[in-house]
């Protein structure tokens, strides 16, 4: 088969390796697409643990299954989340299975990026779903990338009577826009750099999109005369540049809570104001991954038409290409989604 090692974001080799076997438990996919995440471009992140093979945003066929495999045969049509919980440990009885010491080392094997790869069989029996047939391939993968925008939505606690400020809008940016829209959300503005990305924004129902100005204090007083409040109830950052994080900290009003979706370079910083948290009782809270139970929902909701999916998802690549589609991802050209499709 052929598998995709990551070295950097301009070198990746094709390499032929064996057909894995399924083991016990266990189920060999045929991958049909895998989608290319923000993650997918980080080379501080990537390339110290290089070589990789990449991809965690698979559908495929179930191939071949293991022994003992009961819920699952060859030919169905999957969608395999790559991050399962233990539901046993103490952060899992809590509820907080992204915090699970199993979830964040468990992966594909060898992972998304390649022509098949073995579900294990913790996968198969908490976090492996039946992709229907409304969906494609290419989009069902978008189910990982929604579950992740549902996780942070349930985070927030965001009410539909609150008001909203959304500033990013690649494609997970337009997906929390439908989602909130979906879920009753009326006061909401977005901020968006990028004149495309916020002609699509206001095409998908965002009622009020914005250029953000260059000081945030500034930027603060025109959204207190939009919202006639002293702020946002909910700010979701899902721009990981460090301005957008800083004037999104001062986009919450009393009270307010601000969600950090996007991780900056480890060794960037952001202005932090403890006496206005303290005096405004402000919340800041971030949001990693995606549980089995956001990726569920995920799936009904996509299965419904609730996201615009042909928007979200703007280019296919062959996995020979693979490097074509992370530098397309990294850059800020008219593209949201890529996906490889094999």
């Amino acid at each position: 088969m052929k598998v995709a090692v990551y070295y950097n974001n301009r070198h990746i080799e094709i390499e032929e390796r064996p057909i894995p076997e399924p083991g016990e438990g266990e189920i060999l996919v045929q991958t049909k697409a895998c989608g290319v995440c923000v993650g997918d471009t980080m080379e501080w992140y990537l390339t110290p643990r290089a070589p990789l093979v990449l991809g965690h945003e698979a559908t495929g066929i179930v191939a071949r299954t293991g022994k003992g495999v009961k819920n699952f045969r060859e030919g169905d049509r999957v969608v395999v989340h790559h991050h399962v919980p233990c539901l046993v440990c103490n952060n899992c009885l809590k509820g907080r299975y992204t915090s699970c010491a199993t979830f964040r080392s468990t992966h594909y094997n060898p992972g998304g990026f390649a022509e098949y790869f073995i579900a294990s069989a913790h996968h198969v029996a908490v976090d492996t779903l039946i992709l229907p047939d409304q969906l494609s391939f290419v989009e069902g993968t978008l189910v990982e990338p929604l579950a992740c925008v549902i996780h942070a939505l349930r985070l927030a606690a965001v009410k539909p009577e609150e008001s909203v400020v959304l500033v990013g809008t690649g494609a997970m940016g337009l997906m929390f826009i439908q989602l909130l829209l979906h879920y009753g959300i009326r006061k909401l503005v977005v901020y968006e750099v990028l004149p495309w990305r916020q002609e699509i924004a206001r095409r998908l129902g965002a009622p009020v999109v914005l250029t953000p100005l260059e000081d945030p204090d500034k930027e603060a007083e025109r959204l207190q005369d939009l919202l006639s409040a002293e702020g946002a109830d909910k700010v979701l950052v899902v721009a990981k540049d460090l301005s957008a994080i800083n004037m999104g900290m001062r986009l919450a009003g009393r009270g307010g809570t601000v969600l950090l979706f996007a991780t900056t370079h480890p060794e960037e910083k952001v202005d932090f104001y403890p006496s206005r948290i303290f005096f405004y009782e402000q919340t800041v809270l971030s949001s990693y991954s995606a549980d089995h139970l956001d990726t569920r929902a995920a799936l009904e909701l996509l299965s419904q038409g609730v996201i615009d999916t042909r928007t979200i998802i703007t280019h296919t690549f062959p996995l020979e290409r693979l490097s074509d589609a992370i530098l397309h991802t990294q850059g800020r050209k008219e593209s949201l989604k890529c996906v490889i499709e094999l």
